[in-house]
């Protein structure tokens, strides 16, 4: 993530989420060595952001924090590449385990990170402000087998 991205990233924030972060969290992940956020830029047009992954590379975990995609480039896939991008770099740095949370009424999001081996570990209640929701709390063992997935999806590309 550079600084100029942040415009797109906010745009993207807002549209995605009902509680946003603020800037000022995004700005404070370029700062902090344990953090990790790769964003996917459009390169000769409109939006120039199209999408975004927020996580924290921390001894041999990698924790999960904020993915989101623009409105008008969801449903391609997007979502997985950043999501198998950080995964392949959290791999490479030595994680061993990834986790998240996700809100429980967001089935799609659940349905990508399942498809990608993550399972369900737990619920958090009233865990989002605003619109009081429970979170689902999942988790990737990145052992060898999914190591050995994830080099045949990377050799693909």
């Amino acid at each position: 993530m550079r600084r100029e991205d942040l415009p797109g990233i906010m745009e993207i924030e807002r549209a995605s989420h009902v509680d946003p972060w603020r800037e000022s969290f995004f700005l404070e992940e370029l700062d902090r060595p344990q953090s990790r956020t790769l964003v996917a830029r459009n390169g000769s047009g409109m939006p120039r952001v199209l999408g975004y992954i927020c996580c924290w590379l921390v001894a041999d975990e990698v924790q999960i924090f904020n993915v989101a995609v623009h409105p008008a480039y969801r449903r391609r896939g997007l979502g997985r590449r950043l999501l198998l991008e950080a995964l392949g770099a959290a791999c490479r740095e030595r994680a061993r385990t990834a986790l998240l949370e996700v809100r429980r009424s967001n089935r799609a999001a659940q349905n990508l990170y399942t498809s990608l081996g993550f399972r369900p570990t737990g619920l958090r209640p009233d865990y989002y402000e605003g619109v009081r929701e429970p979170a689902v709390l999942m988790e990737l063992e990145m052992d060898r087998p999914w190591r050995s997935r994830w080099l045949a999806v990377e050799e693909e590309r």
